[in-house]
């Protein structure tokens, strides 16, 4: 299990290259970390920005 900060760090450093998902993650990231946004919304974000670049592993 990891949190926004986790995630904010593999997004930063571990996605090859910056695409219109990835930038959406980020800043849905860097939205909960100011309280501006539900982590919902991040996960969703973030899900979709790692399948893309084929980072995400099924349990």
């Amino acid at each position: 299990m990891f949190d926004i900060n986790d995630a904010s760090n593999i997004l930063l450093r571990h996605l090859d290259r910056q695409t219109e998902k990835s930038k959406t993650a980020m800043d849905a990231c860097l939205r909960v970390l100011r309280g501006e946004a539900h982590p919902t919304s991040a996960r969703r974000a973030f899900v979709a920005a790692a399948l893309e670049a084929k980072i995400l592993r099924g349990d």
